[in-house]
């Protein structure tokens, strides 16, 4: 049975649908990408925040899949993971700054719905806490890395800090987020299995946490990048 999530949970997800796009569109544009390659990646990025959605909405995918289904979070996780890192020299074109790409990251307090539905006991606490707390974390951390640095270069490691911390919080949430649900690998939560994967929540691991870390691929392969002009 499908929980029934606050509406602030999904006003906040909907909100947020369309951040996808305009991160490609904001990085497109400063990495000087030609007109042909941007329509390109924008109808791209479209597809596939489209695709998610009816995803989400109403399962198509999980009958596609199979047996693969209760996987398919780090499924998505890894084709973009993989896309990103693949084509990050076309995607980077003649550069993107740090304070972009970390900006990028300002848009992971969204994690903190996990937190307001399990004050609803729509999902548990043991998934919800690491995950929207965590979340919450990057997106301060990135906030004050930009305000600190504002118009000045960011320094090495905080780029190196904000990419740690981020992906262990994925790292985290994706770790209970699978051992709190009704999957093989299910260790805890037993008396209320994790639904995070309905819509609206499932858009967050299935769309906006893809994004995310395709955000922190980009900015350690224009660090490795600008490290290595530097030699």
């Amino acid at each position: 049975m499908q929980p029934e999530f606050s509406l602030i949970t999904e006003f906040a997800v909907l909100f947020l649908l369309s951040w996808p796009f305009w991160q490609m569109l904001l990085l497109s544009m400063e990495a000087n990408h030609a007109l042909g390659l941007r329509i390109v990646l924008l109808i791209t990025m479209a597809a596939w925040v489209t695709f998610i959605f009816f995803a989400i909405r109403t399962g198509f995918d999980s009958d596609l899949l199979g047996p693969f289904s209760p996987v398919r979070p780090l499924l998505y996780l890894f084709i973009s993971a993989f896309l990103a890192w693949w084509t990050r020299d076309v995607l980077l074109g003649t550069g993107v700054s740090q304070h972009l790409l970390i900006a990028f990251q300002l848009v992971r307090p969204i994690g903190m719905v996990f937190v307001l539905e399990t004050t609803r006991g729509t999902m548990p606490g043991l998934f919800a806490h690491p995950a929207g707390w965590g979340d919450l974390l990057v997106g301060l951390l990135a906030a004050y890395v930009l305000i600190r640095y504002w118009k000045r270069s960011i320094p090495v490691y905080w780029v190196i800090i904000i990419a740690f911390v981020g992906i262990v919080d994925f790292i985290s949430a994706f770790f209970f987020g699978f051992t709190t649900s009704s999957t093989p690998v299910q260790l805890f939560s037993f008396d209320q299995p994790n639904n995070v994967i309905q819509y609206p929540t499932g858009l967050i691991p299935l769309l906006l946490v893809p994004t995310a870390v395709i955000a922190h691929i980009l900015s350690l392969s224009q660090l490795a990048r600008d490290r290595k002009a530097l030699q």
